[in-house]
């Protein structure tokens, strides 16, 4: 049985716009009118703030990223956004503003209607080198990209000295996009399935052998943990006087020292370094570094304030909730020739519960 064809539709202020330029009232209607088919869904500026995260930024993965994203959305829109829900794609991230997703496919499910995704309309732009720009009402989305990889996205509302900065460039508008044939990629609020089902015995096997390792590494560091007590005996008792009137107990403080060093041993000491060195931006000279699990001290010298700004905002991004981030000394130099007019400053990154 042969699979029926994609519509897409773009969700348009309070109205619902298909390829053939009917208008329909919202998207309820629309499914009732097309029980059992497939739709794409594409949403216009006003409904999808996208942002392109900086690429010096240290982000480890997309949830980073999401993070990030979610930080800057909350300060430009306020509290409002904190539960917009995100979608990322390469070091872009979008956040779906004003639509009730939850919504949105309970009227699919309704009439047997598959939602295959979710997407700004500035994806249905080819995906050429220059600048593009997809309009939606009164929002423009301005694209540049390069070598294929999209480097610059700007939405701004239209007017004509902006129209005027982009002469030359491809300019449409989305709903005249919406009949243009081929795929498109971008950010999608719509969880695609898997691709690579073959893979997930391989992945299985990996986590498993991943779990043995682990627990491998867990019994060496117990075993490691006893001998170091042992070892603390000895000393403790070699320690003591040759003549003593009675048996001491074991020396508390040596056990102590010894459970210390042990949990120390389960610490990925280069994983803590390398994450510090990635934060580090360019003008800052570190004349002194204390690192543990738990906390960092900073302390050095830099050439302008904009340095620390950047590092503080890094080392609080890599914080794990509930840490702080201060910036406890700022000392400008007492003359213009001391180390070049440089800050000198003190930063701590600690635990929230720690004073």
């Amino acid at each position: 049985m042969s699979r029926s064809p994609t519509e897409r539709l773009l969700l348009a202020g309070d109205r619902v716009m298909d390829a053939r330029g009917q208008a329909w009232p919202d998207f309820a209607a629309w499914c009732a009118a097309h029980a059992g088919a497939r739709v794409e869904l594409l949403l216009g500026a006003e409904r999808a703030h996208c942002l392109l995260v900086p690429a010096d930024l240290p982000l480890a993965d997309e949830a980073a990223l999401l993070g990030y994203a979610r930080l800057q959305f909350t300060h430009y829109f306020g509290p409002a956004a904190q539960p917009w829900p995100l979608a990322a794609w390469q070091r872009c991230a979008c956040a779906l503003a004003d639509v009730d997703l939850a919504a949105l496919q309970a009227a699919a499910a309704a009439q047997r209607v598959r939602i295959v995704s979710l997407r700004p309309s500035w994806t249905l732009a080819a995906a050429q080198d220059g600048d593009a720009a997809v309009i939606d009402g009164d929002m423009l989305t301005w694209l540049h990209r390069q070598q294929g990889r999209l480097v610059d996205l700007q939405q701004r509302h239209v007017d004509d000295e902006l129209l005027r900065e982009l002469e030359g460039a491809r300019i449409a508008r989305a709903q005249d996009l919406l009949a243009e044939p081929g795929a498109r990629t971008g950010p999608d609020f719509i969880a695609q399935p898997s691709r690579i089902r073959p893979l997930i015995w391989a992945w299985a096997a990996a986590a498993a052998a991943a779990c043995v390792l682990v627990t491998l590494q867990a019994q060496g560091q117990r075993e490691e943990a006893q001998r170091l007590a042992e070892q603390s005996g000895v000393l403790d008792r070699l320690a003591r006087p040759a003549v003593a009137a009675r048996p001491k107990p074991p020396n508390p403080a040596a056990r102590n020292r010894a459970w210390a060093v042990s949990r120390q041993l389960g610490t990925d000491w280069a994983a803590l370094w390398t994450d510090v060195e990635r934060a580090l931006p360019p003008g800052l000279q570190i004349s002194a570094l204390d690192l543990d699990r738990q906390s960092l001290r900073l302390e050095g010298q830099a050439t302008d304030a904009d340095a620390l700004t950047r590092l503080v905002d890094r080392l609080t991004l890599q914080a794990a909730p509930g840490d702080e981030v201060v910036l406890t000394r700022l000392q400008k130099p007492d003359a213009l020739d001391d180390a070049g007019g440089a800050l000198r400053f003190e930063l701590v990154r600690r635990a929230g519960g720690t004073r």
